[in-house]
């Protein structure tokens, strides 16, 4: 008995000493205890099944949705169920648009019950012919001895296909679960094999749907998806979507089971109300990458972007220019329910000694050059991904060598590098911002403002009281060797930043803030604090960024992430540079580009960069989640930091071993 199983019976028993609700799954042996217990001490009794849209992957895959039924369940035909009463006796028209909308998204989106298939058929599958698909079931499914299909012999549902179209050539689907080796057919494969060809690779329902003009099948989900997209269907049993009077579903069972079902149904629908019934109201929906109660627009929309970065995340993946330290955190932002293999390499020759060829996909970290991997990508039409750290990354600083909980793989080039469009910029040019991301965007920002969070977050907030009747100037130091100013910036160095900023506002009050890099003597922009007491009126470091930014009236900034933190916190923002965030009409920016054509909101701009753009993974799970799941998390642990001195402590010194044991591997690699 596993735990999921043993969990329910302890609920129950405990609940028989209640009178509570006694829960099981469907008509399987917790649902039948439930069941009994129910009878036996009264209360509640509620079943519960998968949604008819689960998950991406199979069984093993988080669960996107569940049913309650608190008569029958779905697949019984032999009694009656929610799903029935609610067919019978609600409005749907209520939610007919919506049902509209879903099913033309299931259409185009390519989206079932399970969502790992093969997205492109084969050649011998995109023909004229005439063919016809016979859809296989499990062995023992419920949802065949519950829906009458076992009246039938398995050799039935071929000899009548074959019967009924001569002229066809009939295929026979094999069940997922079959292809992976979890389970056995409802229909010998054997004997199959003799009358029609067999598929049995896990091409997606829809999809495969698609290529056929008939389908015949028992009790399968994929009879009403194929009914869906305007097929005939014939059906060899009793599931939920016949007895409705549904037009293009051909029924056959004995007449006198079918007087029984269609006694209990027998009102017409249509199939959009059908669909409103069991896909909109039966259905409850749950986002495990929001960590939130969900609907299914949002569902079908978070199962399109997670199949899409896994399918990108699936084959032979070569990396190039990750250091030692990063590889370790690397992993959980390319998992894939499909197969992979990851592979770290030095240059070229390292890349192709582990199978680097064509069919591999190439990532760099940022702009570090490895011509010979870039010249071997060109000639073999290979895509190279650049991968960046994310604008909400962790709580500590990246040199510290502290694990990020964001990146942005991107296609194109990379957000800091203007000299070329990159994935960002072409989301902001581009994207079809609506309504429902513009709120989730608004959020978002005021979430941010409301709980100080940044992109490191390893400073504490401190309230500051500036008395001064001038123009309060924020300056924030960065990174002289980073990447962004190379190439956004020209190079431009701290100093010249200051020097520039007094020039132009000589009757500011000017602060200047270190980059925390350079405060811990990691990296280099570090100015002499009697130079730079020349231009600027007061420096600050070891607070957080927001301590700065609710007293300050502008930013100016070369390409510093802290612009577009003080444009989501209503601040002028002056830019010396070209960071991802200027020439969309939101700030004064010395340097123009062309390119960017769009005038943005800022929830535009904030969807782009923070929704869109990045992955995040929790901190604590490591799987994949949304940006709020992770900003949640963030606030937890900057608490966490800045308020526990042991916890403090301890991360401090995991850091300092950390950089220690990076220094000697590097002097190590050095020698050798």
């Amino acid at each position: 008995m596993n735990i999921k199983n043993k969990n329910f019976y302890l609920n129950n028993i405990c609940n028989i000493f209640t009178k509570q609700y006694f829960t099981g799954w469907g008509r399987k042996r917790t649902g039948m205890f439930a069941k009994w217990s129910y009878k036996k001490f009264g209360g509640k009794l509620v079943l519960l099944e998968d949604g008819f849209i689960r998950s991406i992957g199979l069984g093993d895959d988080k669960s996107f949705s569940i049913v309650e039924d608190d008569i029958g369940i779905y697949y019984d035909a032999t009694t009656d169920s929610r799903l029935e009463k609610i067919l019978k006796e609600y409005d749907l028209t209520k939610y007919i648009k919506t049902a509209k909308k879903s099913i033309n998204l299931i259409k185009t989106k390519k989206i079932s019950k399970y969502n790992n298939g093969k997205l492109k058929l084969p050649q011998y599958l995109q023909t004229s012919t005439k063919k016809v698909l016979i859809i296989a079931q499990t062995k023992g499914d419920l949802s065949l001895k519950y829906g009458y299909a076992n009246l039938f012999d398995d050799k039935y549902i071929i000899q009548k296909a074959l019967k009924d179209n001569p002229d066809s050539e009939i295929y026979l689907k094999v069940h997922p679960d079959v292809i992976a080796g979890k389970k056995e057919s409802n229909i010998n494969i054997e004997y199959a094999k003799k009358y029609c060809k067999i598929i049995d690779e896990n091409f997606h329902p829809i999809v495969l749907l698609e290529a056929f003009n008939k389908v015949y099948t028992q009790t399968s989900q994929m009879g009403f998806e194929a009914a869906l997209l305007g097929k005939e269907v014939h059906i060899l049993g009793a599931p939920f979507y016949v007895g409705w009077g549904i037009e293009n579903l051909h029924w056959h069972l004995d007449e006198n089971i079918k007087k029984e079902i269609l006694k209990r149904r027998g009102k017409k629908l249509t199939i959009e109300e059908l669909f409103t019934g069991a896909f909109i109201i039966y259905s409850k929906y749950f986002n495990p990458f929001k960590n939130k109660k969900s609907n299914i627009i949002d569902t079908i929309e978070t199962i399109d972007k997670y199949r899409k970065i896994y399918i990108e995340n699936s084959g032979n993946l070569y990396f190039f220019g990750f250091k030692p330290w990063k590889r370790k955190y690397i992993k959980p932002f390319f998992y894939t329910i499909y197969k992979n293999k990851i592979f770290f390499c030095n240059d070229l020759k390292d890349g192709l000694k582990k199978g680097l060829n064509n069919n591999s996909k190439i990532f760099i970290w940022g702009k570090k050059e490895f011509k010979n991997v870039e010249e071997f990508a060109k000639k073999n039409k290979i895509k190279i991904y650049r991968v960046e750290d994310g604008f909400l990354r962790s709580v500590s600083l990246g040199s510290d060598l502290t694990r990020p909980y964001s990146l942005v793989i991107d296609s194109k080039g990379i957000y800091f590098d203007p000299s070329k469009e990159s994935d960002l910029e072409y989301i902001l040019n581009n994207y079809k911002f609506d309504e429902k991301i513009i709120k989730r965007a608004k959020k978002l920002k005021d979430y941010l403002i409301n709980n100080k969070i940044s992109k490191y977050n390893i400073f504490s907030y401190k309230k500051l009281n500036i008395k001064t009747n001038k123009k309060i100037i924020f300056v924030p130091g960065q990174v002289e060797d980073d990447a962004s100013i190379i190439y956004g910036a020209n190079g431009m160095s701290n100093l010249e930043l200051l020097q520039k900023v007094r020039k132009n506002n000589r009757d500011a009050f000017i602060i200047f803030k270190p980059h925390p890099d350079v405060v811990v003597g990691n990296r280099i922009g570090n100015i002499d604090k009697d130079i730079a007491l020349k231009y600027c009126d007061l420096i600050i470091d070891k607070i957080s960024i927001d301590s700065i930014l609710e007293i300050c009236d502008e930013v100016h900034t070369m390409t510093s992430l802290v612009g577009f933190e003080a444009l989501i916190r209503g601040k002028k923002v002056y830019t010396y540079g070209i960071p991802f965030y200027s020439n969309w009409g939101l700030t004064i920016d010395e340097k123009k580009l062309q390119r960017r054509k769009r005038k943005l909101t800022i929830e535009e701009l904030i969807a782009g960069a923070y929704i869109i753009y990045p992955r995040y993974i929790h901190p604590k799970t490591f799987k994949f989640c949304e940006v709020e799941v992770l900003i949640s998390e963030l606030e937890k642990i900057k608490k966490l930091y800045n308020s526990n001195l042991i916890y403090r402590y301890f991360t401090n010194i995991r850091n300092y071993l950390s950089r220690k044991s990076q220094l000697i591997l590097r002097l190590i690699n050095e020698k050798l």
